[in-house]
């Protein structure tokens, strides 16, 4: 799910995409929903026009053609050239092409590295410091990632690098819930990062040193993102574990307890709040996103647009009855 500050959700009208038979778009129609609705990424996008354009592979432009049409269109469901583009600029990669069904959440992703590099500097490399780029300035989690023995304090660590989603084994999330909540500790929705922490802290190989012991990673954030997309990694033969994945899902995440340190005071003072989520059914993707103007939860299912009710419970209900995995 993609979480934000408070209050800094859309305020403007949801419409819903076209996806006719054989185009498969629902992927991409997902992931056009979550961008426009979060309004952190739509106002600053609106600010941008310079960049390096590709002609009809170009996905800025296809973005920015789309997300005018969201604002200003009388029509209630749009068609999107951004599937085009988007075939087009992948075409080599044999990603997200014409008429054959892809993965939401790597193509979320996708967009927002295609956003980068009509931006900035390919040769910025993964760490990019463009003011300009919104995919690294807004959403880009700086990581320093630390292996560490607990025994014996052996560490050693990689160069920093950076991530546009947080990636986390559903298995492993349940795991942990069932866990805090055998340590008497409730799972409480200000308690959502402490149990992704939990979940995405592996261990990497053994000690080096004369103990031997398996070693641990430790997660330090670098910088202070405004926004923070957690992808939930679905074993195939764990899809049961929908309903209990639903009810770990904070509403609330604290990038202090998300990580093992966080270096900047904003980023250690930050708590951002859940409003959208990307689910997955029967080889088809939907969206639910927190509609600030109307302060309820909608369901966007391609040119379909319904309203949930204004509490996440309400969400969960809906998910539970679709028999939906949250996604991203």
């Amino acid at each position: 799910g993609g979480a934000s500050p408070v209050a800094m959700t859309t305020i403007t009208p949801s419409k819903g995409l076209s996806n006719e038979p054989g185009q498969n778009s629902c992927f991409l129609n997902s992931a056009l929903q979550a961008l426009w609705h979060l309004d952190i990424f739509r106002r600053s996008f609106r600010q941008l026009s310079d960049h390096k354009c590709l002609a009809d592979s170009c996905v800025f432009c296809a973005l920015k053609n789309i997300f005018a049409q969201f604002q200003s269109s009388s029509e209630d469901v749009l068609p999107s050239d951004l599937r085009r583009a988007l075939a087009k600029a992948f075409q080599g990669e044999r990603r997200f092409q014409l008429g054959i069904m892809d993965d939401a959440a790597e193509c979320f992703e996708n967009i927002l590295m295609r956003i980068h590099f009509h931006m900035a500097d390919e040769s910025a490399g993964d760490v990019c410091t463009a003011r300009r780029c919104i995919p690294h300035q807004k959403f880009s989690m700086l990581l320093l990632e630390q292996c560490v023995c607990s025994s014996c304090g052996a560490s050693s660590e990689a160069p920093p690098f950076s991530q546009m989603v947080h990636y986390v084994s559903t298995t492993s999330l349940c795991d942990q819930a069932v866990k805090m909540l055998a340590s008497q500790q409730e799972a409480t929705p200000s308690m959502f990062g402490e149990l992704l922490r939990r979940a995405g802290a592996g261990a990497l190989g053994y000690c080096s040193g004369r103990c031997g012991r398996r070693l641990q990673t430790r997660r330090v954030l670098l910088n202070s993102p405004e926004v923070v997309t957690v992808g939930l990694v679905w074993d195939s033969e764990r899809s049961h574990l929908a309903v209990d994945v639903l009810h770990t899902l904070g509403t609330r995440l604290r990038l202090g307890d998300l990580f093992s340190r966080v270096v900047e005071e904003k980023a250690r003072r930050s708590e951002l709040y859940l409003v959208g989520v990307v689910c997955y059914y029967g080889r088809h993707y939907s969206t639910f996103f927190f509609q600030t103007r109307i302060r309820r939860w909608i369901y966007v299912d391609d040119a379909q647009v319904k309203e949930i009710g204004p509490r996440w419970r309400d969400v969960v209900s809906r998910c539970i009855k679709g028999h939906y995995q949250p996604l991203l």
